[in-house]
């Protein structure tokens, strides 16, 4: 629906583009595996601020310009710290459910892609610098992963946006450039930071943004992480997760090496046990032993690993519902005056009984809890180093419990110092990594503050990453409010408003496609899709809806006017 603008091009605009479906699928029946889309490959200097450095690398990008006009948008899906090809079917295809690329798209007469992010993607053929060994880390050490950075990342795109020139294209080349053809960024998560950083940076090559659950407030300390989830339990399960948390770093503080030896054993064999009481031969009281105070602390919070994609609902209540219905042998009388299995006060089975019954209780619900029926979201052996780095050398994200809340859900021993040390033992080069993360390299794009023109932000209630967004409401924040009034095309809204969406109850990402097919085989297991919240359509329309009606006022500002012109005709 949208034409060219450029003088001299008015019989290419009339022409018809045929869709790039790879021309082996059936278009009816859409494959859901990635190996079936082959990439498209750029080459992207290294190091794009130093121009006597003539090296380069591939990186890979996909197309589907199945419903593009020539003058129509480029909707640009940022896939972030991820291998981008496992999310080709989904968010190019709709395989499962609409997706916000291809919805757009087709709205607005565009061509939707993804781009892989430099350091990420499959081992042997993904967008990577450097040689790489089988898991996933650059070989050439410091010299490799200096060139991971906001700078060199975020150039990438904008390379990419002025030397696009996708295969099956070529009469559009010209016209695809960002000079005649509005690029709109898609992203989520750590994708959604770069769309505002965009924004902020280069406005001239990314003319408008959509950023869901972006967390654009560098920080070292983020204890507010956990804060979210402990809002959003159930009063005895939060009281008893407090005690249990205070029990333990009491026990391995003081507690005599016999009470530490059992307490150690209890939990490690409550962890690998299998839902039913059934214990691998590995549990034994060596490999108990020898867990570190630090490894104790992590599978404390093995019930709130899956809280960020599933909220509360879904990961943390079988655990609680376990937990505070354990009967503990004595029982006790229920709400109806009867002798049945236990009802767990609101003050919680510690407050209620003992902390010996509570533990008993939490280990029970560790044991009992089916972890392998929630979907896992995976990684991939390059994703688990440069993501790594990247929060070691600038992001930060450092996720303790809070020191200063004696009801926190998390373990003192889960520290800052816990985190730098695995950083620097990661990486251990000599001029290496900064003693802390250098978040303000992130930061001076604006953080909690970042305010520019043609972007809505999207957020869940209770999305953990909530409280380092611009609609964050934690102390320290500037406190904005999220309004769905769209503002003016290439003006920002008020610094203490933030354009966009709050979506009730919901947690991370859960806006980006929708998921109407739950029979889809990857949508068991979503270590093959990547960030994968339980996409709801709710949020997808409303989202989508939204961002719509922003383009629709912010688009006809592109260029010099006539393309606005073109839009009205359309419309």
């Amino acid at each position: 629906m949208l034409f060219a603008r450029i003088l001299g091009m008015a019989t290419l605009s009339m022409a018809f583009v045929p869709p790039h479906l790879p021309s082996y699928l059936n278009r009816r029946e859409v494959s859901i595996n990635s190996w079936d889309y082959p990439a498209f490959t750029i080459k992207i200097p290294i190091d794009h601020y130093n121009g006597s450095d003539t090296r380069t690398f591939k990186n890979r990008y996909w197309v589907n310009d199945q419903y593009y006009k020539p003058g129509g948008p480029v909707f640009y899906f940022d896939a972030g710290e991820q291998n981008a090809r496992p999310l080709v079917p989904y968010f190019l295809y709709d395989a499962a459910g609409p997706s916000s690329p291809l919805t757009l798209a087709r709205r607005f007469g565009g061509i939707a892609l993804i781009f892989e992010h430099r350091f990420y993607g499959d081992v042997d053929s993904g967008s990577l610098p450097f040689v790489t060994n089988k898991d996933g880390y650059a070989i050439d050490g410091y010299e490799a992963y200096k060139y991971l950075n906001t700078e060199q990342s975020l150039q990438d795109p904008v390379y990419f946006a002025h030397n696009f020139e996708p295969p099956g294209l070529e009469p559009y080349w010209s016209l695809l450039n960002p000079k005649y053809t509005p690029w709109i960024w898609l992203g989520g998560s750590y994708p959604g930071i770069r769309g505002a950083h965009m924004r902020v940076r280069n406005p001239e090559t990314f003319y408008a943004a959509w950023a869901s659950s972006a967390p654009t407030e560098a920080a070292v300390d983020y204890w507010q992480y956990y804060a979210q989830a402990e809002r959003s339990m159930t009063r005895n399960c939060s009281a008893d997760y407090t005690a249990i948390t205070n029990y333990v770093d009491n026990v391995l503080a003081n507690g005599t090496m016999a009470e530490q030896r059992s307490l150690k054993l209890a939990l490690y064999t409550a962890v690998e046990s299998g839902t039913g009481g059934q214990v691998p031969a590995f549990v034994n009281t060596t490999t108990a032993e020898s867990l570190t105070n630090q490894q104790v602390a992590s599978y404390l919070r093995l019930p709130l690993s899956y809280y960020q994609y599933y909220g509360f609902a879904a990961s943390i209540a079988p655990f609680c519902d376990i937990m505070e219905t354990f009967n503990d042998t004595r029982s006790r009388t229920t709400d109806n005056g009867g002798t049945s299995k236990a009802l767990a006060s609101e003050s919680g089975i510690a407050l209620t009984h003992n902390i010996t019954a509570a533990w008993s209780a939490f280990l029970t619900g560790i044991a009992e809890t089916d972890y392998d029926g929630i979907p896992y979201t995976g990684n991939d052996p390059t994703q688990n180093y440069s993501w790594t780095w990247q929060y070691c050398s600038e992001y930060g994200y450092y996720q303790r419990g809070n020191p200063d809340n004696e009801h926190t859900i998390e373990s003192r021993y889960t520290s800052l110092d816990y985190f730098q040390a695995n950083c620097n033992e990661t990486f251990p080069f000599p001029e290496g990594l900064p003693s802390t993360p250098n978040v303000a390299a992130v930061n001076k794009y604006g953080g909690w503050h970042i305010n520019p023109s043609n972007i809505m932000f999207s957020s869940g209630e209770y999305d953990p990453w909530r409280a380092l967004s611009p609609t964050s409401i934690e102390t320290g924040s500037p406190n904005r409010t999220s309004t769905q009034y769209i503002p003016q095309c290439n003006v920002p809204p008020s610094n203490d408003t933030v354009f966009g969406i709050l979506y009730k109850d919901a947690v991370h990402v859960s806006d980006m496609r929708a998921l109407l097919n739950t029979s889809d085989i990857n949508h068991q297991n979503f270590s093959t899709v990547g960030f994968s919240s339980p996409v709801s359509p709710e949020h997808f329309y409303a989202g989508v809806s939204l961002f719509e009606s922003a383009l629709e006022e912010w688009l006809p500002c592109f260029g010099n006017g006539s393309y606005g012109q073109e839009l009205m005709r359309q419309y």
